[in-house]
């Protein structure tokens, strides 16, 4: 095929424009913020002075999507910790019990990780970036059946004003949770694209350190993890190292709260916690650079997969269909399965773009945010104030939860099983085999 477009040059964007590259002679990925050349960071991406994560089966679809035989873990800003060992974690008011699973998963400086994705995608022949360069709308072929391309404008050139039109086979709208697909759709005469929203009013705040040698030798962790307890408490935090003897810091909020960015009240946050840990190593070290805040409102998800009509030439992946509350670790992850989908159906013997196709794929894409979504919303709905459409049995499932992750404290098969579900390398269904449902019962009725 001639020519693809992405919109967007953000991580779902990036990997999406390399793992198609060699089923066109031509992608031209559309990002609206200016690039650098020195971090991955930009003004779009709000979360990506913080805290992120990277699952272990991220891990391996990252290296299948970019095409490389192995990942240089540092290279791309990931940090490997065993997620029993190496990781601390104190969630649902236990500690969870500490023992080597196995299973890492990689702690991520997202700046360092997309500028490396990026350089990834800028050595192929046939992709080419352009920034800034921002779309203001699709154009449909002339039977109205698919997307034939798109309008875009170039901020703060001597053009500034003048709309360009670019044709192509394929359009990817990988532009994340502020994307004008659902307005697009609506305005060529498609449907309206209803959403499912969980607001829960998430707020970060990350500072990095250095730790003194004294402090850094006499930890027992690589990576440190307090959630808040809930119902009742909101905050919580995490520490892992991100390189150069630098550690990130990201303290968050729930329910409106907000950890202050100046260091004697960020200080004072992290003493709040429900669990001492972070603040004692945070009083010892040495804040270095910048502090930074971000607020999500919490989980959106457009269910394109409900529309009765779709365009062919044209899907929605990553965030722009589905963004969940950042506080569980999922979002980059979610995004290369949604690539990996999106690679399937090109690699058939004839790549099928017709609009059922498309809208297939866009099925494909929502059963893979099924899971993630319940396992995000469930824990959510805990907070009373918590707002949206809520997941049928969650008191039933918030109960089984609950008992879970006390048991998850002392009981090493019951939180092997929980980490394997929870970075999707098993079904959640491992989670209701008879022994673990009789040792959970016996936690709700003797604790």
């Amino acid at each position: 095929m001639q020519r693809a477009v992405v919109i967007g040059g953000s991580v779902a964007g990036l990997v999406a424009a390399k793992a198609i590259a060699p089923f066109f002679e031509e992608v031209i990925l559309l990002e609206k913020d200016t690039l650098n050349d020195e971090n991955g960071l930009h003004k779009g991406v709000g979360q990506g002075a913080h805290a992120h994560v990277l699952l272990p089966s991220g891990v391996e679809l990252l290296k299948q999507l970019l095409d490389l035989p192995s990942i240089d873990l540092e290279a791309f800003g990931l940090v490997p910790a065993d997620t029993a060992s190496e990781l601390k974690w104190f969630q649902f008011g236990v500690w969870k019990t500490r023992f080597h699973s196995g299973i890492d998963m990689g702690w991520c400086y997202r700046s360092r990780f997309e500028w490396q994705v990026r350089q990834s995608v800028l050595a192929v022949d046939n992709i080419r970036i352009e920034s800034p360069a921002r779309v203001t709308g699709l154009f449909m072929s002339a039977s109205g059946h698919h997307v034939a391309g798109v309008c875009y404008k170039v901020p703060g050139s001597e053009n500034a004003d003048i709309t360009h039109k670019l044709a192509a086979e394929l359009v990817i709208d990988a532009s994340g949770r502020g994307t004008h697909t659902p307005r697009w759709l609506e305005n060529a005469g498609i449907a309206r694209v209803v959403q499912d929203e969980i607001s829960v009013q998430v707020a970060y705040t990350t500072r990095r350190f250095r730790f003194p040698p004294a402090v850094s030798d006499a930890l027992d962790w690589k990576v440190l993890s307090i959630y808040a307890e809930p119902p009742n408490d909101r905050r919580g935090g995490l520490i892992y190292p991100i390189g150069s003897n630098e550690w990130m810091a990201t303290l968050v909020g729930g329910g409106g709260e907000v950890a202050p960015m100046a260091l004697d009240g960020y200080l004072d946050f992290a003493q709040s916690l429900p669990q001492p840990d972070i603040y004692r190593v945070l009083k010892q070290a040495i804040p270095v650079g910048e502090p930074c805040s971000y607020r999500c409102p919490g989980s959106l998800w457009r269910r394109y997969d409900r529309m009765e009509q779709w365009p062919g030439h044209f899907v929605v992946i990553g965030d722009a269909v589905c963004s969940f509350n950042p506080i569980y670790g999922q979002g980059i992850t979610a995004a290369l399965k949604d690539v990996q989908a999106l690679r399937s159906v090109l690699e058939k013997s004839t790549a099928d773009l017709s609009a059922s196709s498309m809208m297939q794929l866009q099925k494909m894409i929502a059963r893979g945010k099924a899971v993630p979504w319940h396992m995000a919303a469930c824990p959510d709905f805990i907070y009373p104030e918590t707002r949206g459409k809520r997941p049928l049995c969650l008191g039933m499932t918030n109960g089984y939860l609950k008992a879970l992750m006390k048991l998850a404290g002392r009981d090493r098969v019951v939180h092997q099983r929980f980490i394997e579900v929870f970075t999707y390398l098993k079904s959640p269904l491992v989670l209701l085999a008879p022994g673990i449902m009789v040792k959970v019962l016996g936690q709700k009725l003797w604790g």
